[in-house]
């Protein structure tokens, strides 16, 4: 691939990359790094990038990976609130704003998914990828998918009702 098929078609990607990559951190500066570390990987499998179906599928797979790599290598810790509410929390009640404690636990729900459910329900709840999209990134069939993020938000709305409800939470 030359540089210029690079620009053309890796380079627009970057924004999906960075939500996603916001997706998993809730840190701008760390997901930032976690594109720029991504965009190397790509530039040094410029070559072989020819011979890959699906080039937005690929660079979010390499995002993904990248973004594990630097969890694992800070054993990272949740970041503060402030940059969760900045990552595109848009939904506001008509009576007022989410409240601090609920986007917390909302997060901490998230959390406790499996990793398969998290993945996918992040993939379609936060960053807005279709069913098709999620399939081809995780290499899942559709039945898969879709029982995951069914799954998902069965568990997380069970909390939340339960929380809401009872004012527990497991």
């Amino acid at each position: 691939m030359t540089r210029e098929t690079f620009e053309t078609n890796i380079l627009p990607l970057q924004n999906r990359m960075f939500r996603y990559a916001m997706s998993r951190v809730f840190d701008n500066q760390m997901a930032r790094d976690i594109v720029q570390d991504s965009l190397v990987k790509l530039w040094n499998q410029r070559d072989d990038l020819d011979k890959v179906k699906n080039l937005e599928a690929w660079c979010i797979r390499i995002t993904r990976n990248t973004t594990v790599d630097k969890l694992r290598a800070k054993d990272f810790q949740n970041l503060p609130l402030d940059d969760f509410e900045k990552v595109g929390l848009n939904y506001l009640p008509e009576n007022g704003t989410i409240t601090r404690d609920l986007i917390s636990k909302v997060q901490n729900l998230i959390e406790k998914l499996p990793a398969t459910q998290k993945e996918i329900f992040r993939l379609r709840e936060i960053m807005g990828y279709s069913n098709k999209e999620i399939e081809e990134l995780m290499l899942l069939n559709e039945s898969q998918v879709k029982v995951n993020l069914f799954r998902a938000r069965k568990k997380i709305r069970k909390e939340l009702n339960d929380l809401i409800n009872y004012g527990i939470s497991s």
